[in-house]
């Protein structure tokens, strides 16, 4: 299943400017799928104190949680036994109709195969089937 268009959403170039400014990333045009390409497992802390303090616009936490889902996938220690991540998934669970297209994409929902799944997609899996209906549901017309 690929992510259903009601949810799509992307970094903004204005959350990846503030970003990259906040934290010291890098930040070249040239650079793409610039959210993956900065995570960094060594500075999962500073990055979930971000997400959880507040002071962000939802782009900034869209894409931030984008580079956060991506730095636990590089990082070497089993996900279960991390309480960042246990927050992280908190997080995830508490803002699905912000993080709906993250939820979707990273819970490989077309992808059979275990061995093909990224490390998170597990616990994607889980947040999406409490929350498929919602996930689902397509926006209202105005």
């Amino acid at each position: 299943m690929s992510v259903p268009e009601h949810l799509w959403r992307f970094p903004t170039l204005a959350a990846i400017d503030a970003l990259a400014q906040r934290f010291g990333l890098p930040n070249d045009p040239a650079m793409q799928d610039w959210e993956w390409q900065v995570a960094d497992a060594d500075r999962i802390d500073e990055f979930v104190a971000a997400l959880e303090t507040g002071g962000l616009s939802e782009d900034e936490r869209f894409t931030l949680m984008e580079i956060v889902l991506q730095s636990f996938e590089e990082l070497s220690a089993p996900l279960e036994l991390d309480q960042r991540w246990k927050r992280v998934l908190e997080i995830l669970d508490q803002n699905v109709s912000l993080h709906g297209h993250s939820i979707c994409s990273w819970s490989c929902l077309d992808v059979e195969e275990p061995t093909n799944w990224w490390r998170v997609t597990p616990y994607m899996r889980a947040i999406f089937s409490r929350h498929s209906v919602e996930l689902h549901r397509f926006p209202s017309k105005s």
